[in-house]
């Protein structure tokens, strides 16, 4: 029983070690259209390095554009979709799923990664 209480106990540790936390929505505002943006703006942690985040915007430059710079505490990132259409919006879910992204902070509410996408940037 000890063995499997540890056991449990280590693997919820490292589950909740490596999901990264830290990427906020920039744009949630009651301004905020969705259908009407082709740019989305994000804070990310420094647990993300920009070559991270260029290196995994490589894959998908022919959905969208993302641009770096570093802030405090992390890097602003700004996506731009090349055509704007739901394929590349829905391409940004498999920017984040690459990077082990599950939630989105949006005005200080965490939120699914499936359920940002579909609230703050499927048209």
């Amino acid at each position: 029983m000890k063995k499997f209480l540890g056991l449990a106990t280590g693997l919820l540790l490292t589950v909740f070690t490596m999901a990264h936390h830290g990427v906020t929505f920039d744009d949630a505002s009651a301004e905020y259209d969705k259908a009407s943006t082709n740019t989305f703006n994000f804070t990310m942690s420094d647990d993300f390095s920009i070559e991270d985040i260029n290196k995994t915007a490589a894959y998908y430059v022919d959905y969208f554009s993302v641009s770096t710079s570093a802030v405090e505490g992390g890097n602003n990132v700004i996506f731009t979709v090349n055509d704007d259409n739901d394929m590349a919006r829905r391409v940004i879910t498999r920017f984040f799923v690459s990077l082990e992204v599950k939630e989105i902070d949006v005005n200080g509410e965490h939120v699914e990664l499936n359920e940002f996408i579909t609230n703050y940037i499927m048209k």
